[in-house]
């Protein structure tokens, strides 16, 4: 699935434009839909082709970590659009997140799964393989294998995206089908349709189910409650 084009890895950084900050200044499903087939790549490791992301919307959504307001534990998550938010899920897994919209809007994107197409290496020993035998469809299926392969940790949170955080999104010219599921792994606001997926995709963490409707471009609520 790898996107026709791309130049042999070198160790540097892939080629792609980085995003202007207005790309992030939007509703969260917005920044969602147009992070799939966008490249995700952090200096000195390696990185891929994002091919699943999920929305949280802090309006009519309780699965967001923003619902509630602002805490220690949340407080990247309302920093200006672009700025990362790493939490940790269940004691064990770094998630990555990027806060869209608007500084203290308390929204953003979960990134969820990758296609790897550099430093697979070391991707696979920062997922505990030294053998080389992991699977590329097991590197990043998945947020918790996503972050682990990126060596995600909260000292990530709060920084921007580029030189500051090592994390890099970068544009290339792919611009492939995007649907749209439910999310996965929720027990509240499971209703809503804002995981965005590559359909086909053999590196996402979980297959649709049936009968899921291509993405339709659309502004959400919260856009327009928050005055976008």
């Amino acid at each position: 699935m790898s996107f026709a084009g791309e130049e042999p890895y070198d160790g540097g950084r892939p080629q792609g434009q980085s995003f202007p900050d207005a790309f992030f200044a939007r509703s969260a499903d917005l920044v969602a839909r147009d992070l799939i087939g966008k490249l995700l790549w952090r200096r000195g490791v390696g990185g891929g082709r994002l091919v699943e992301v999920e929305a949280y919307l802090p309006d009519e959504d309780p699965a967001c970590h923003g619902a509630r307001g602002k805490t220690p534990a949340n407080l990247h998550l309302f920093g200006p659009p672009g700025t990362l938010y790493v939490y940790i899920n269940y004691g064990l897994h770094h998630l990555m997140n990027i806060a869209t919209f608007a500084e203290g809007a308390g929204t953003g994107v979960l990134l969820r799964a990758l296609e790897p197409l550099w430093g697979l290496d070391a991707l696979r020993r920062n997922r505990g393989d030294d053998t080389g035998d992991l699977r590329p469809t097991l590197i990043a299926s998945g947020p918790g294998r996503l972050g682990q392969a990126l060596a995600a940790d909260l000292s990530l949170g709060g920084r921007p995206l580029g030189d500051a955080s090592g994390i890099f999104l970068l544009d290339d010219g792919c611009r492939p089908e995007v649907e749209s599921t439910p999310r996965i792994g929720l027990s509240v606001a499971k209703e809503l349709r804002l995981r965005y997926i590559w359909p086909g995709s053999r590196y996402l963490s979980r297959p649709p189910r049936r009968g899921v409707q291509a993405l339709k471009g659309r502004e959400t609520r919260q856009k327009r409650r928050l005055g976008g």
